[in-house]
Formats: C-alpha cells, sequence, structure tokens
C-alpha cells in the first residue's frame, strides 16, 4: 500500500441537488478525473420547503471522486464558479485525507496529476477539520429516525443513500446483530463541536441494541463548501 504518499490525495465528495448533476458530470468529464463514482440519494428537507424556496427537491445526485489536492482544489474552485452554493437547496461539497492506497492506484494519480492544468483563481473554503462527515449505516425504514436524533443534537441536515449491507456470522458474534440486506446510509455534515452529541443522540435512538441495529462513525474534512446556505427549518415550517 501507498502510504506514504496518500497523504497527498484526497477524497472529494459533493451532495447536490439532482438538477445540477449535468453541471457535475461535464466538469468531471472536462477535467478528465480519474476516478468518481456517482449515485443518488435523497434530502431531508420536506417538500413544502422546497416550493417556499422556488428552487430544487429532495433528490439528490451524490459523487465521489480521488484525485491530488491540486486537483481537489480546482474542482471545488469550478463548483463555486458554476454553482451557487450561497441559495439554499443547492448542496455541499468537502474533502477528506487518504491515509492509505493501493500501489497502482497510486500511480495513476499521480500521473494524472502531473497531467493536470491547475488555474490560479483563489477560492475561499472552510478551514481544515471545522467538520467532519457522519456516517450512520442503519437497517432500512429508520432514516427519519436517524435524522429527528441528530437534529435534536445539533445537525442541520443529512442525505440518505440506499445500500446493501454484506455480513458474516462475526457480526452476529460480536456485534449482536444480523447483517440485513437492505440498509440506510446516512450521511451528515457538521461542525467538529457538534459531532459527538450527534452521534451520542443517534446512538441512543437507533444503535446496535434498538432495532435500527445502527452504528456510526465519523471523519475529519480538511475542506467544506456549501455549509454556509443553511436552512432556518424552524421558521420555514411555520410558513
Amino acid at each position: 500500500m501507498g502510504d506514504g504518499s496518500a497523504n497527498r490525495l484526497e477524497a472529494l465528495l459533493a451532495i447536490l441537488d439532482y438538477g445540477l448533476r449535468n453541471i457535475l458530470i461535464k466538469l468531471f468529464n472536462k477535467s478528465n478525473m480519474p476516478l468518481f463514482f456517482l449515485t443518488h440519494g435523497y434530502g431531508t428537507a420536506k417538500s413544502a420547503i422546497y416550493d417556499i424556496l422556488g428552487y430544487g427537491g429532495p433528490k439528490k445526485i451524490i459523487s465521489l471522486s480521488i484525485q491530488t489536492k491540486d486537483m481537489t482544489n480546482f474542482i471545488l474552485k469550478r463548483l463555486r464558479k458554476e454553482i451557487d452554493f450561497n441559495k439554499p437547496g443547492t448542496g455541499i461539497a468537502c474533502t477528506i485525507s487518504l491515509s492509505s492506497i493501493n500501489n497502482a492506484l497510486l500511480q495513476a494519480l499521480k500521473q494524472a496529476g502531473e497531467n493536470f492544468q491547475m488555474g490560479s483563481d483563489e477560492m475561499t473554503a472552510t478551514a481544515k477539520e471545522t467538520y467532519h462527515l457522519i456516517i450512520s449505516i442503519v437497517n432500512s425504514g429508520y432514516f427519519e429516525q436517524v435524522m429527528e436524533a441528530a437534529k435534536t443534537a445539533g445537525a442541520t441536515g443529512g442525505t440518505l443513500i440506499h445500500a446493501r449491507g454484506l455480513g458474516a456470522k462475526e457480526a452476529v458474534k460480536y456485534l449482536g446483530i444480523t447483517i440485513q440486506p437492505e440498509k440506510d446510509l446516512v450521511l451528515i455534515l457538521a461542525p467538529r463541536e457538534k459531532r459527538h452529541a450527534i452521534m451520542e443522540s443517534i446512538t441512543h435512538e437507533v444503535g446496535l441494541n434498538t432495532p435500527g441495529k445502527g452504528i456510526c462513525f465519523s471523519l475529519p474534512v480538511n475542506q467544506a463548501i456549501g455549509m454556509e446556505a443553511g436552512l432556518d427549518l424552524d421558521n420555514i415550517n411555520k410558513l
């Protein structure tokens, strides 16, 4: 594994309104990104909120890419130029450092980085590790309970991805859970100082000792954009 060089690589996670998918895909293709994956998920806001905002909907396009830090910075710059992240409901993007990667992929990404032509524009992003990405995996159908628990502890929103679980007898033996095929994968970007309270609240409501049989963990985020466009959901719901 290429541990020594992996600290120069990052994963970039973008969660955007589904109507912006063509902008995202075009940007990745135009930039010759060496490795990226796309899927779709669902946000937490109710449809009435989107009607009031006059923009978007609950369906989201989600991308995960791996590249050098220079390439990451370039992509974030382009995203900020082409998408107004100050507009509520637009989406977020964040980056996470990689701790290890296999050598074949490392060499491919390094070569792509050397061939990449970076721009020189400056970009304002959140300082390193101001936010953490909280990932919760629960039995299918417990997404709402995860978000209710998270919001009571200070979370402002999250994204749902439908997934499938694969496991072995060890999961039952050591964790006391049965790996069911259908899972809800919940992504929550939260301020660093709130992550422990949010994770404790989620664990209490839908943890391993509950029917949700959930697990949760967090990853430090290097940069984040889109968090400045927060929604005051309580006031919107009163309209």
